[in-house]
């Protein structure tokens, strides 16, 4: 019954209640005052989140803020109020009803439920382009920590952003490089409104804005290229596309990194396996192995290089031009079928 947490989540987060309880505990009559809310069913639906540590219901009946409430609010710093608002609108929502469909077809259900992919439903509704631009910036604002914590951009002077969305991971580097200049590259759109998160970060006048589109060609000259959660979204022949693109706009000693989800070998836990069913119903991409990740990149010209892991979800995996390096055996584990195909 996960989804019954997702909604009083996105619910709790669509009418703002941790940003009005901030000043301090309200009850239940007060807060459906302030956000339009039938009294007793608002009740309910805080007694149900405080029951799972979202909110706390004192003595007398009012309800406060916790520690994880406080994610809720919308100025607090790495809030992931946009995410809760993303996931449990209607429009995504409706897509993991048709779960079934994806599983029986091997098609997106977005497609099936909207008639149309995501990124063309995004293209064509402001209102839903709007959401998942500030809802996949609240994933890079939370995941920019752990790329900075894992990998080290020292001597990265000249950084394409390849797909980069609204800019919050270049920006974050940016902001912790002062000497180093950055390119973001999205489609046109999507570029008008990332300027705003880069003059938050105090970055515009070190980051060029470049509208394209990464099918076609990328920017050429950086020493450093970035592909954060861009391939998942995309099958291998897609994917060897942008890859190639990539390939050919480096100079000979660029670096690459490829920033994902890594779908380890076994059957443990994994949030990569889980996130694998989003790119299941929602696009037409996969999250990944090593060994998978491996081989696009061998097919378009590269060597894996490195896997470094970061106390997010996600791992970096380091490639350079095939011709300029011979990896170190040591460094990239082979997966458990390689192994056994050896």
């Amino acid at each position: 019954m996960g989804f019954r947490t997702t909604q009083l989540i996105h619910v709790a987060a669509k009418l703002g209640i941790a940003d009005v309880l901030k000043d301090g505990p309200q009850d239940a009559s007060a807060l459906a005052r302030a956000v339009g809310a039938h009294p007793r069913a608002l009740y309910r639906l805080l007694r149900a989140l405080a029951s799972l540590g979202i909110f706390a219901e004192t003595t007398d009946g009012r309800f406060q803020v916790t520690p994880l409430a406080q994610t809720l609010q919308s100025d607090t710093p790495r809030s992931l109020r946009d995410l809760a608002l993303l996931y449990g609108d209607a429009w995504v929502w409706d897509v993991y009803g048709r779960t079934l469909h994806s599983v029986v077809t091997g098609l997106p259900a977005f497609d099936r439920v909207h008639g149309r992919t995501l990124f063309e439903h995004l293209q064509r509704d402001a209102e839903a382009a709007s959401a998942f631009d500030r809802g996949m910036t609240a994933y890079s604002e939370q995941e920019a920590l752990a790329i900075l914590g894992a990998y080290d951009f020292t001597d990265a002077v000249h950084l394409i952003d390849v797909g980069g969305g609204q800019g919050a991971l270049l920006a974050a580097i940016l902001a912790a490089r002062p000497e180093a200049r950055g390119v973001l590259f999205e489609q046109p759109d999507v570029v008008e409104r990332a300027r705003e998160v880069m003059r938050r970060a105090a970055v515009a006048d070190r980051c060029a804005m470049v509208p394209g589109d990464f099918f076609e060609g990328v920017p050429a000259g950086g020493d450093l290229y970035l592909l954060k959660s861009v391939l998942h979204n995309w099958d291998d022949a897609r994917s060897r596309t942008i890859l190639r693109n990539c390939h050919d706009s480096m100079p000979s000693r660029s670096r690459l990194l490829v920033i994902e989800r890594v779908v380890p070998e076994g059957g443990g836990a994994s949030d990569a396996k889980l996130f694998d069913i989003n790119m299941l119903v929602m696009l037409s991409g996969l999250e990944r192995t090593t060994g998978e990740y491996r081989r696009l990149l061998e097919d378009t010209g590269f060597e894996l290089r490195r896997v470094i892991p970061t106390q997010a979800p996600l791992s970096i995996l380091e490639a350079v031009p095939a011709r300029l390096h011979h990896p170190d055996p040591s460094s990239i584990l082979p997966t458990a079928s390689e192994r056994r195909s050896t």
